[in-house]
């Protein structure tokens, strides 16, 4: 008989960090991999998303994509990155790097993550979507609020969250925070079940995440 001890999963993630959209499709390929292994031992997975900004000093507006890349990874280093679309292909998702015209500002973005509780994956999900495969801008309020209000967050509550200062100062502390405790790149798995506890670093391998989850459901 299995413990019904819960098993914590909080992803520390950005939502413009393409390793993190790789890394949520590693993870539910991991699930299902415990599901298999285990049926019904997945119920007791409970994820969590905490904050972490790669840009945090990126003004609120954002500002071209291809002058952040250049910043960030010189001329050179373009063509390296594109490469990343073929990893989220090998995981069985869309990505149209291309398509980005404005690197965002994702404080707001991470307010509303914090805003939806334990229905954030639906959001993230909606964010991943609107940034790598619609090339939408996370720094512009409206897309937001479509991207909220399409999992059921009202344009009413999304405003409000994003009016709480108090939120909003919380959410960048984590994000902070994390950069202090030495996190410095995401995604970052962090598995707590009883007084156990694991970190993963990366959009590791789904056999990865599944051996561990595994691992840390035994009794």
């Amino acid at each position: 008989m299995h413990s019904t001890l819960e098993l914590e999963v909080e992803i520390i993630s950005d939502v413009v960090c393409p390793w993190c959209y790789i890394g949520l499709a590693h993870l539910r390929q991991a699930v299902a991999l415990l599901e298999r292994e285990q049926p019904g031992l997945s119920a007791q997975l409970r994820i969590r998303w905490s904050p972490y900004m790669l840009n945090p000093r990126m003004p609120e507006s954002g500002m071209p994509r291809r002058d952040y890349l250049v910043a960030k990874f010189g001329e050179a280093g373009l063509a390296g990155y594109a490469q990343i679309a073929d990893h989220a292909r090998s995981a069985g998702l869309p990505m149209n790097l291309e398509a980005i015209p404005t690197q965002p500002n994702t404080l707001k973005a991470h307010v509303l993550i914090a805003a939806m509780g334990d229905e954030a994956t639906s959001l993230v999900d909606q964010l991943f979507q609107a940034f790598f495969v619609d090339g939408r801008n996370l720094a512009d309020q409206a897309v937001l609020l479509e991207c909220a209000q399409a999992v059921g967050l009202s344009p009413e509550r999304a405003l409000a969250a994003l009016a709480d200062t108090m939120l909003v100062k919380r959410v960048s502390h984590i994000a902070e925070e994390w950069v202090d405790h030495g996190v410095n790149g995401v995604p970052t798995f962090r598995l707590k079940r009883g007084q156990s506890e694991r970190l993963i670093n990366g959009a590791a391998a789904p056999s990865v995440l599944g051996q561990t989850l595994l691992e840390m459901m035994q009794p």
